[in-house]
């Protein structure tokens, strides 16, 4: 059958596409605005008052750019209802049904798109940056702990009448657009002339969906502006942000072949001489006497979002640290530390098998066997291992992980409320002080036992949306100078992030103060670091780059196991650095795989120990190094702490050394990805 019959028919056909592509502007163009209210409101609230004086430039490139990304997405949306409109039949009774649904896909898409701005802005609050991977927390976390954190973090309620608002504002300017046009007589045109506005209509269209006249379409690497961050993060609306991530999220859990010989380039670089395999990561502690003729019990702690950015602020008349102030004033503490990954299952992997991958625990590459498995030289030594969190096994397949590794037992929040039926769940799990008391139970039972215990634990309850469990203190600290500062002008509920972080550092505390009073405390070493730095803050200085990124590893080892012990506080280091030292403080002769050093050393390795934070920051003791800034330094500012001098041009030894530097994160990706492709059969010790 032919689509048109007749010179009439096409004419008429025309005027309805016409139709159908004018009635769609106005539903387009408060796509377009709502998306650019979103970020008007985050230039608005999060710039430094000195960037409208200082980067004029940049602010308005941001905006016309952003502007752009707006009318990309927009119209691609969009065009799918053109195309629609395109391949109709020329049918009048058709069309004119297609006509008035136009309003009510109109407003349904320009209300998807308020949407995708509110959780934009939503997101922007929380972590200081644009959506990226971490959004998939969504579908991967605790989806009830999710929700409960939206509902006590954001303004649920006053967002859905922002919508609904807008699904009805813009279905009623539909309406009224679309009747209008409807009515209008628009001018039957030969057919020369109307294939031609045809025309003008797919180009307008085509070019408003590649969102440039370049070479290229508008893309991420266009949103890079300005030197400040803000400017680049807020280009690119919630959806193109989406999608970059989605993209990322399909490389996050990949596994990609490698050569050997691109390994030996690697190793080249970063050693200086080339390697087979993965011998270069072979090591093995030296002789212990104290640790071979008793095992000492290993507890490494990672607390929930303990970072240097909160504990900064504790003084005189502001006591965070609570029963934690002791052990914090009188062990081994090292400040110049950085986490090794920008999230708490990031971080996780890289302690756990060093695989820069963070969803390996979810991967196809879940149930392998790892030379860089870190239970691996415990069960070496006859140690069982325990896996202990106050929240779900079930989040990122955790449970199963970690059990798959070796861990003898998984305890979670389902145990420890089974165990203390006191317990009451929060939105990430039980708080933490059961946690602290089943491990210090365990400690006890395994010495009567004469079994030593490797036990790594999870806490949860310094997490958004910051709930204080029963019994814990609330309020009385005076953060009047704290909500000035600009790191939180976008803080709401500040004074409950301050008091979860004192009731963490709190419980943590009493288990520590207990433990030392214990038989225990002659014969238990305990690491404890932070996850990464409490999220949300907002740093914009070049010097606080470090301290976004920072974490304390705090160590108390007793006095029979410090052998030759060296503890300079001095001393840069990051997650590495962890397990290479509780190796050598507890394990006599014992392999190990290591990328990282032992910090307490009397000679620390200067090709292992440094500090590294994926993926852009390396610190050493010269100061920072960020890998967009090649040939510049920001030095230390003092001997101790961790604030910044001004960037300056590194010299030529440093330049080296950064250089050389630069080559650990792809060793990494490397040596994981050689992992995973040459995996052989599953150990007789393994599950």
């Amino acid at each position: 059958m032919k689509l048109f019959r007749s010179a009439n028919a096409w004419q008429d056909w025309f005027l309805n596409f016409q139709r159908s592509f004018l009635i769609l502007l106005a539903p387009w163009l408060v796509s377009v605005l709502a998306q650019g209210a979103g970020r008007g409101y985050l230039l608005y609230a999060y710039a430094p008052p000195t960037a409208y004086s200082t980067l004029p430039q940049d602010i308005s490139r941001t905006l016309g750019i952003g502007l752009l990304f707006d009318i990309k997405v927009s119209a691609i949306a969009f065009s799918a209802l053109l195309l629609t409109a395109l391949l109709l039949p020329a049918r009048k009774a058709l069309y004119a049904r297609w006509l008035r649904s136009l309003p009510y896909l109109g407003a349904a898409l320009a209300t998807l798109f308020a949407a995708t701005t509110v959780v934009s802005v939503c997101y922007y609050a929380t972590f200081s940056r644009s959506i990226d991977i971490f959004v998939f927390g969504l579908m991967d976390d605790d989806t009830h702990a999710i929700l409960v954190t939206l509902w006590h973090g954001y303004p649920v309620l006053r967002a859905l009448a922002l919508l609904a608002a807008v699904l009805g504002v813009t279905f009623w300017l539909g309406r009224r657009w679309g009747a209008s046009v409807v009515r209008a007589r628009l001018a039957r045109r030969a057919l020369a002339p109307s294939a031609l506005r045809l025309l003008l209509i797919i180009g307008v269209t085509v070019l408003a969906c590649r969102g440039s006249l370049g070479t290229f379409p508008l893309n991420k690497d266009d949103t890079s502006i300005s030197s400040l961050r803000l400017l680049n993060d807020i280009a690119p609306n919630g959806l193109s942000a989406f999608f970059w991530a989605l993209d990322e999220r399909g490389n996050d859990k990949r596994f990609t072949p490698v050569s050997a010989q691109e390994g030996e380039q690697l190793y080249q670089r970063f050693l200086g001489r080339p390697g087979q395999g993965l011998e270069p990561f072979m090591a093995s502690t030296g002789a212990n006497p104290a640790a071979k003729a008793r095992p000492p019990h290993v507890v490494l702690q990672v607390m929930e979002s303990m970072g240097h950015h909160m504990n900064m602020y504790d003084g005189p008349g502001r006591d965070l640290l609570g029963a934690l102030r002791p052990h914090w004033e009188q062990d081994w503490r090292f400040d110049r530390f950085l986490s090794e990954g920008n999230g708490t299952i990031d971080s996780l992997s890289r302690l756990l098998v060093r695989s820069p991958v963070p969803a390996i625990s979810q991967s196809s590459a879940a149930s392998g066997t790892y030379a860089s498995n870190a239970f691996t030289p415990f069960l070496a030594r006859g140690y069982q291992v325990l896996f202990v969190t106050s929240g779900a096994a079930t989040w990122r397949n955790l449970g199963s992980f970690a059990t798959h590794l070796g861990a003898r037992e998984f305890i979670d929040q389902l145990a420890l409320k089974a165990r203390y039926p006191e317990a009451q769940p929060g939105a990430w799990g039980v708080p933490d002080e059961y946690m602290f008391r089943y491990i210090a139970e365990r400690l006890t039972q395994a010495d009567r036992d004469g079994q030593p215990l490797f036990i790594i634990a999870l806490s949860t309850t310094h997490h958004p949306p910051f709930l204080v469990p029963a019994g814990g203190q609330r309020g009385g600290i005076d953060l009047d100078d704290v909500m000035r500062l600009p790191y939180y002008d976008s803080w709401t509920g500040l004074d409950d992030a301050f008091d979860t972080l004192r009731y963490a550092n709190d419980q943590l505390g009493r288990f520590l103060t207990g433990l030392k009073a214990s038989p225990n405390g002659a014969n238990t070493i305990v690491a404890v670091t932070g996850d990464h730095n409490i999220l949300g803050v907002d740093y914009q200085a070049d010097t606080d780059a470090v301290l976004a990124r920072a974490v304390p590893f705090y160590l108390y080892v007793p006095q029979g196991y410090r052998g030759q012990s060296t503890y300079d506080p001095s001393r840069p280091g990051s997650h590495k650095d962890i397990l290479p030292t509780l190796y050598q403080l507890s394990l006599s002769d014992t392999p190990y795989f290591r990328s990282g050093c032992d910090l307490l050393a009397a000679h620390p390795d200067p090709q292992w120990c440094f500090g590294y934070n994926n993926p852009r920051l390396l610190i050493t003791r010269d100061g920072a190094y960020r890998k967009d800034h090649p040939g510049r330094i920001l030095p230390w500012a003092a001997g101790t702490g961790l604030a910044l001098a001004p960037e300056q041009a590194a010299s030529p030894g440093q330049q080296a050394e950064q250089t050389r530097l630069q080559a650990y994160g792809p060793l990494l990706q490397w040596q994981i990805n050689y992992q995973v492709q040459n995996q052989g059969p599953p150990r007789p010790d393994r599950p």
